[in-house]
């Protein structure tokens, strides 16, 4: 961690600048745009999604009301502080098709902003964003179905880029933000730059198995491998040692009855057990 943060001035988001921090031909038709205040910006994108083609809309907050993880756990959302973002995609598959996407979408963004701001981000199953053993985002993925039927993918990312120490007394967990890692002066309107650079060409790109493409990216990031975990899945709970996961994006367990391979659930590291 650098000694003193280096971060620039926290004005507000505008489209302008946010698009002036992008290139590639992927992402140069996106519309962009900045709301002061949703109640949650897949929220706002699934409700749309009745009415008009969200697809290609990267929408971005200044705040959030309703800001929320998984399991509608809620996501603390200060003003001009940070990143909370959604963007629309027409994916042209089924939802069956999409195994490990938000675990593609993590790798995604980390090799970005790795790069871009001298960051080593490592991801926790199945989609939080963590730096130093914190977490510092995480990734939202919701399906609708637009007026012609067609799924369209909402991908929803919360990262914090400069988040106050005021106001963070309801978050239940150590987290941090980018500004105290990075070797570099940031931005919000690179940091969501960034981001669209990132995932768009993952979007655009995404095939049946496309999983398997980021499962070495993932490896090498993975938070909990050799860790003791405990997984819960509604009543019960599966323990043992994290062993990364299959070409699909599941979570491999090896239990004392041997290996589990988990699909969704919600994963717990034990503290100071390693094997």
């Amino acid at each position: 961690m650098v000694d003193t943060p280096k971060v620039l001035g926290n004005g507000l988001l505008s489209d302008a600048a946010i698009r002036a921090n992008i290139s590639g031909s992927d992402v140069s038709g996106l519309r962009i745009e900045v709301e002061g205040t949703l109640d949650s910006t897949n929220a706002a994108l699934k409700r749309r999604a009745i009415s008009e083609d969200i697809h290609g809309l990267a929408l971005f907050a200044e705040t959030q009301t309703a800001g929320r993880g998984r399991l509608g756990r809620l996501w603390v959302s200060p003003p001009k502080s940070n990143i909370y973002l959604s963007l629309g995609w027409r994916i042209g598959l089924e939802p069956a098709d999409l195994a490990g996407l938000s675990l593609a979408v993590g790798c995604a963004i980390g090799e970005g902003l790795d790069r871009e701001f001298g960051l080593n981000m490592q991801l926790k199953w199945p989609n939080d964003l963590y730096l130093a053993g914190k977490k510092c985002g995480g990734v939202l993925i919701d399906l609708v179905q637009s007026t012609n039927q067609d799924w369209i993918v909402i991908v929803g990312v919360g990262l914090n880029v400069a988040m106050p120490k005021l106001g963070t007394v309801e978050i239940d967990q150590p987290w941090t933000d980018l500004s105290s890692h990075s070797t570099v002066k940031v931005s919000r309107h690179e940091v969501g730059g960034r981001i669209l650079e990132a995932v768009v060409p993952l979007l655009s790109s995404w095939q049946v198995g496309s999983f398997g493409q980021w499962r070495e990216s993932w490896s090498q990031r993975d938070l909990m491998a050799g860790r003791q975990i405990s997984v819960q899945q509604g009543g019960h709970a599966i323990a043992g040692r994290a062993d990364g996961v299959d070409f699909s994006g599941a979570l491999r367990v090896v239990t004392n009855e041997g290996l589990t391979v988990v699909q969704s659930g919600e994963a717990s590291m034990l503290r100071g057990e390693t094997l």
